[in-house]
């Protein structure tokens, strides 16, 4: 073979090779976005009225491979480690405008639709009990209900007795209800106002007004840093036990994000004495491994099941399943520990303060 002959064949495999490589990245990446639609609806299926859930790192991990973009944290995986997202830095912002509380803003030319949606429970109801189980575990919730919690509050104890955490703090909500949201209105924030503090604050308030001593760490761990916000808070709580011992329950409080599409998110609401609240979702992490010990699960699962029930017993829809999963998100701290998600990106502030002042009601009765 001649060596132009040679430089021919040679040129014309580079060229095979670089349209092959390209028509590859187009087949992963519209491969990616279909596995991505795809797994929203295996999760849209376990709750048909709701619209698919928003997935967390499981698929926008991977996607972000193809097109990198924000990623906005919904359940958490079933993984044995904490989430962690490929983005390293978060946009922390406030309003587009100062607006009253309730006024909504000028709609956007890029405005996205909210839907008001009561989440559906997507599995039977045990004495008023639904769960979603992603643990991998069997459970018999009528024999599992049987059990009480291993813990319980004291009435007037001066020391504290609950602890209010926020592991991903900027997590914020709407002010205004208009069944519309502006982009750079659904960013996280550190106005304590509109994000996550203001449904722990809350918690706290309906806490003492029923006799119990709580306290609220609001420590922004998910800025400028999203990944590794679990370990940071993990050090946050740890360190509040050993400065308040008596604490004996733990609530790291989220909201979570369900977005069908890319212009459309899902407010999940009930309606609870004529009056909006945010529904909301407790987490239980039921897995203890030889590398994540987690010797509290059951303790934490008994108390799960029933604030759960209670919650579930006084205000019917207020409660989306029971979320079981196969982590630990810092529950082996303490065996009063759990991770509750109240409403969504959509939902406003006040309907989420007002499902934490249920919460905090209903978690005194639970355990006094």
């Amino acid at each position: 073979m001649t060596k132009k002959r040679f430089k021919k064949m040679g040129v014309g495999l580079l060229a095979v090779t670089l349209t092959a490589l390209a028509v590859g990245q187009g087949w992963m990446n519209d491969w990616l976005q279909f596995g991505k639609k795809a797994a929203l609806l295996s999760v849209g299926l376990q709750q048909p009225d709701s619209g698919a859930v928003a997935l967390s790192e499981r698929v926008d991990k991977a996607a972000a491979k193809a097109a990198p973009k924000p990623v906005t944290p919904s359940e958490p995986s079933t993984s044995t480690t904490p989430p962690t997202v490929a983005s390293p830095t978060l946009s922390v912002t406030k309003p587009t405008s100062p607006l009253a509380p309730g006024t909504a803003p000028k709609k956007a030319a890029n405005a996205g639709t909210v839907l008001e949606q009561l989440v559906s429970t997507g599995s039977e109801f045990t004495q008023g009990v639904a769960v979603k189980n992603r643990s991998g575990k069997v459970f018999d919730l009528t024999k599992e209900l049987k059990q009480k919690p291993s813990l319980s509050l004291e009435k007037n104890k001066k020391e504290p007795q609950v602890l209010i955490v926020h592991t991903h703090t900027t997590e914020g909500y709407l002010t205004y209800d208009a069944g519309f949201y502006n982009p750079a209105d659904v960013e996280r924030t550190r106005d304590q106002s509109r994000n996550v503090c203001a449904a722990g604050a809350a918690i706290v308030t309906a806490l003492k007004a029923a006799g119990i001593s709580a306290v609220q760490d609001t420590t922004i761990h998910d800025s400028p840093q999203y990944t590794g916000a679990y370990s940071r808070s993990e050090q946050t709580v740890k360190a509040a036990l050993k400065k308040y011992p008596s604490v004996k329950v733990v609530l790291d409080i989220h909201r979570d994000a369900i977005h069908p599409s890319d212009t459309t998110r899902v407010k999940p609401t009930a309606t609870v004495n004529g009056k909006k609240a945010a529904q909301m979702m407790i987490i239980a992490g039921v897995v203890s491994t030889d590398s994540l010990p987690h010797k509290n699960w059951q303790q934490n699962f008994h108390f799960a099941l029933q604030l759960q029930k209670n919650l579930a017993g006084h205000y019917p829809d207020l409660m989306r399943p029971l979320y079981l999963v196969a982590s630990r998100y810092n529950q082996h701290l303490s065996p009063g520990y759990l991770l509750v998600e109240i409403g969504t990106d959509v939902n406003t502030a006040e309907e989420a303060v007002y499902s934490g002042s249920l919460l905090g009601k209903t978690l005194a009765e639970t355990l006094l």
